[in-house]
């Protein structure tokens, strides 16, 4: 059996639920060794958001399961290939299109019968959810930092951020360069 491994994780994933890209394979290689797959590609979108399916390794695992170069496709969730729902049904009947199975090893149910889809369709709905939730959390905690004026990212030239405020300061060497 030719598997192809896709593995995904943004910053906000990674923090958020611990399934580091290491942690991802390390997984799957065990799984596919314990049912005599054959990994043949590996696909890592590492900081990549699930949002949507243009993602690089996303598009060529696409164009992989076009050419048949895999047989099975083979992730830890269902929210590691997409957290969109219709995505997620799109690319289960894509798969099905081209005689490509999916396995989800930690939601291990048969996405070829109603009740596998029916499981498939509400982890879908709960990682569009999720997905959602981060948005309106980083926003909230952005508008947060404007309102105590707080710098959210790198400084930039000629200046610092203040590490105990957050605040930006004059950097005097390089605001000589900038004057």
């Amino acid at each position: 059996m030719r598997c192809g491994v896709y593995v995904r994780v943004s910053t906000d994933d990674q923090r958020d639920n611990g399934y580091s890209i290491d942690s991802q394979l390390r997984m799957i290689k065990e799984y596919c060794e314990k049912n005599d797959y054959d990994i043949v590609y590996i696909y890592n979108d590492a900081g990549h958001s699930g949002k949507d399916l243009m993602r690089p390794e996303m598009q060529r695992l696409l164009k992989d399961i076009k050419s048949k170069k895999i047989d099975k496709l083979v992730a830890i969730k269902v929210d590691r290939l997409t957290r969109n729902n219709y995505d997620g049904f799109w690319l289960l009947n894509y798969c099905e299109e081209h005689d490509v199975k999916i396995e989800l090893i930690l939601e291990p149910y048969d996405v070829s019968t109603a009740n596998g889809e029916m499981i498939f369709g509400m982890n879908l709905v709960f990682g569009q959810r999720e997905r959602k939730e981060i948005g309106a959390r980083t926003k909230r905690a952005m508008e947060e930092m404007a309102l105590e004026k707080i710098h959210p990212s790198k400084a930039p030239y000629g200046y610092i951020r203040n590490k105990d405020t957050g605040h930006l300061e004059v950097e005097p060497i390089e605001a000589q360069v900038v004057k």
